[in-house]
């Protein structure tokens, strides 16, 4: 099922996302403007994850639906094994703007170079990247956005802002991340979960 409903009670990455989106709104959205340069009166509207629809995690062909999306002229079930990916959370902005976020809080689950795909799926992937390289002419306008929760209380090892900088710049490197035509629409954010605590409270 491509909609999935979430845990009252969840930990680590899941839990500061919901935390961040629900209760540190205001400051979460202020923060991804400047990252990507938005507007000063473009407003962000969070679809996932809100306590409003039980912070059900959508993907497959829903998540298009859910962000109100037509369907694509391929569908995702030729291009990328079902159940995947999974989205942390999704939101679009006043102007029609799509954001894809994929959240970690400790430094050990953002540098996992496995993949937990069959080798059937891997290679349909792999498939799928290699259409995707000769086809980078995306005309959709969307941005995605790492979000690095920095200080986590409920995980192994918490780490640092400044510990989180260096693991980027590692993968950065492994991924071989320099200059590519869409590097204004990826962005990276590490947010201190005492810092946001703070803000807790303020939505927009």
């Amino acid at each position: 099922m491509p909609r999935r409903t979430r845990p009252g009670q969840t930990e680590r990455s899941e839990h500061w996302m919901r935390v961040a989106v629900n209760e540190c709104t205001e400051a979460l959205n202020a923060r991804i403007a400047e990252l990507f340069g938005g507007s000063s009166g473009e407003s962000i509207h969070w679809l996932s994850p809100v306590v409003e629809d039980e912070y059900a995690e959508y993907f497959d062909g829903e998540f298009l639906q859910r962000l109100g999306l037509p369907p694509l002229a391929v569908s995702l079930s030729t291009f990328w094994p079902a159940s995947g990916p999974r989205w942390d959370g999704l939101a679009k902005t006043s102007s029609g703007k799509i954001l894809l976020v994929e959240a970690k809080a400790y430094v050990e689950e953002a540098v996992d170079y496995r993949s937990h795909a069959g080798s059937e799926s891997l290679g349909r992937i792999h498939a799928a990247l290699a259409e995707a390289k000769q086809a980078f002419g995306a005309a959709l306008d969307a941005y995605l956005l790492f979000l690095n929760f920095a200080d986590a209380p409920d995980v192994p090892e918490p780490c640092s802002v400044e510990q989180w900088r260096g693991a980027n710049r590692l993968v950065k490197k492994c991924l071989g991340l320099g200059a590519h035509p869409y590097r204004d629409r990826v962005g990276t954010m590490i947010w201190s979960v005492p810092e946001m605590l703070t803000q807790q409270g303020r939505r927009s």
